[in-house]
């Protein structure tokens, strides 16, 4: 059931193919219940060192999401920095939840990633929405990466 939370399904729908499946009936509270167990599972994850792994290029990415904190749900910016590693796999490097694009929310971002050890990037690239107005120096100081080369995306 814990499976299906990681991988996006709703509590709503983990309810219903868990009544189809098993024929017993969880409580979208029983299954809110269960997915806070991840919580520390998915902290500890996002805290994880990063400095043992060299990645040559970034990707640094947000997107809009709905969240539910303090009994109600509001849209949160969901900040994402993907990494590729010599051996040319990719890897979700970290996520961060923020009001929005913020500059502070990715400084905030940015400045945990280094903390955690990232560094040595030869190419970092990003698109140019949310509130990144001084994006190129935001990330260049933020992310160290000794000539680094930044490719900043037109999307529409």
């Amino acid at each position: 059931m814990m499976e299906m939370v990681i991988n996006g399904v709703s509590t709503r729908k983990v309810t219903l193919i868990t009544e189809e499946l098993c024929g017993a009936q969880f409580s979208k509270s029983t299954v809110s219940e269960l997915c806070k167990n991840l919580d520390p599972v998915v902290e500890s994850w996002n805290h994880r060192p990063l400095n043992d792994t060299r990645f040559l290029f970034v990707v640094v990415d947000a997107m809009v999401t709905k969240v539910r904190e303090d009994g109600r749900v509001r849209s949160r910016g969901l900040l994402l920095v993907f990494g590729v590693n010599s051996e040319g796999y990719r890897e979700l490097l970290g996520l961060h939840v923020g009001d929005s694009e913020s500059e502070a929310s990715w400084s905030e971002f940015f400045s945990s990633l280094k903390q955690r050890g990232l560094r040595g990037m030869e190419l970092i690239i990003s698109d140019q929405h949310g509130g990144r107005s001084r994006q190129s120096e935001l990330i260049t100081r933020a992310l160290p990466g000794k000539g680094a080369r930044l490719i900043l995306c037109e999307t529409s």
